[in-house]
């Protein structure tokens, strides 16, 4: 029965790899729900904090088991070599650093425009930056959940589909995965739109690094670091997360648009077949 078991598995990897990643994370998540009020804010080792943290590794854990059940200990040293593949072009992670906050202070500076405000900059302000920083380690835990999306996920929908359809499937599960920030005033369609195009844009990043996934890890690391960093330092007399997020989802989408027509809809690459297919063993597609 257990052969059959695994073989089911080997058969339908990737419907049980989305299953285990919601499974792992809203398991730990709902942890949250019987330790509310206990959060300590002089602690990062409190119980809610602790159980959100591990309900967010909850993707990287499922590509890890169903690599293991899959492949075995050869589809464990590849995920993690790609994990670790951190030697790429200086050029890529100066994209990543300038990208993001370019992308969120435009948004700002047109969400400021169309609402008749005015931006201040303020030097002196590093409540949430240290804040951020102080949790890093955490923020960093957290994006790991890439090596669930973009290291397991991604390549497998890669051997069956176009560059652009597997970013949409991951993108809007990714989204899914996310429902609970739904309930806390983010838009679906607004959110969706983002998770999608940036989908995308890993993805292009992926391809032209040959699979780095240690470069979307680092992107996502990247994109919650900077949240404290821009809050410190532009203010918005009357902010609307709502309406803030969607201006930066349409700029997200605008970007993708830009990658799918430049590059083409089957690689985001100049190569006819994926790099990150290229670096895969045979046995792993």
């Amino acid at each position: 029965m257990f052969t059959s078991f695994v073989r089911w598995i080997k058969a339908h990897d990737l419907l049980t790899y989305f299953v285990l990643a919601f499974l792992f994370t809203y398991a730990a998540w709902s942890v949250t729900l019987f330790t509310a009020g206990k959060d300590d804010p002089n602690s990062m080792l409190d119980l809610p904090t602790v159980f959100r943290s591990l309900g967010m590794w909850g993707p990287a854990a499922a590509g890890i088991v169903v690599m293991a059940v899959t492949r075995g200990k050869a589809g464990l040293q590849e995920l993690f070599r790609r994990v670790f593949l951190w030697r790429v072009p200086l050029r890529w992670y100066l994209l990543i650093l300038f990208f993001w906050p370019v992308i969120v202070i435009l948004s700002d500076f047109l969400y400021a425009q169309i609402t008749n405000q005015s931006i201040s900059f303020q030097w002196n302000g590093w409540r949430q930056t240290t804040i951020w920083l102080a949790q890093s380690p955490f923020v960093a835990f957290w994006a790991s959940e890439e090596i669930g999306w973009r290291g397991f996920a991604l390549p497998r929908l890669l051997s069956r589909r176009n560059a652009l359809v597997s970013s949409l499937i991951v993108g809007t599960i990714h989204a899914l995965w996310h429902l609970p920030l739904f309930f806390m005033g983010n838009p679906p369609l607004g959110y969706w739109l983002f998770t999608v195009s940036l989908a995308i844009f890993m993805t292009w990043l992926m391809n032209n690094n040959r699979g780095s996934v240690f470069l979307a890890i680092f992107f996502h690391f990247w994109i919650n670091v900077y949240g404290g960093i821009h809050a410190d330092r532009f203010v918005i007399a009357e902010p609307d997360p709502v309406r803030q997020t969607l201006i930066r989802a349409l700029l997200m989408a605008a970007v993708a648009v830009v990658v799918v027509i430049v590059y083409g809809h089957r690689t985001f690459t100049r190569d006819r077949q994926s790099p990150v297919l290229a670096e895969l063993k045979p046995s792993a597609s």
